[in-house]
């Protein structure tokens, strides 16, 4: 398999892995340092607004406090379509995708819930790509209540 084509599967392995509320897989798809922010720019403030940020182990904390907290009923969807794969050295690579996640209420209703870019790095480690840095870069401002889980 190509390095490009490995780079695909795993951002679409790391979608569906978040779909299926499969935070241990997801995490395993990650480098060990690995590290997750989402920013969103505010027009208002004519700055960046980071609303999420965490290494690792932080997002293992997230995922293990989600029973705690309230949650949106319904399934979320993502689909991401890598734009582009820049190779930096001979193990790293910066991946853009867009991104949409759709909200399917359990009425069985579908609501586009934000759209935005993943800009990763992604690292080979013996010969496995793998997650290094997600950054989420929302166009969508208003998420409603009940979200706590990784875009």
């Amino acid at each position: 398999m190509s390095d490009h084509d490995a780079i695909r599967a795993l951002i679409g392995k790391s979608c569906l892995t978040l779909d299926d509320s499969d935070f241990e897989s997801y995490l395993a798809l990650c480098a060990p340092a690995y590290s997750y922010c989402v920013r969103v720019w505010s027009p208002e403030l004519r700055k960046d607004m980071i609303w999420l940020e965490h290494d690792r182990d932080g997002m293992a904390g997230v995922f293990e406090a989600l029973p705690e907290h309230l949650q949106r009923s319904g399934r979320l969807s993502r689909l991401a379509t890598v734009a582009t794969i820049e190779a930096i050295g001979t193990d790293q690579f910066d991946v853009v995708s867009k991104f949409v996640v759709h909200h399917t209420d359990v009425e069985g209703r579908t609501q586009t819930l934000a759209v935005g870019r993943y800009n990763d790095r992604v690292v080979r480690i013996d010969g496995v790509v793998l997650l290094s840095e997600r950054e989420v870069a929302l166009e969508t401002r208003d998420l409603g209540i009940g979200l706590h889980v990784p875009l």
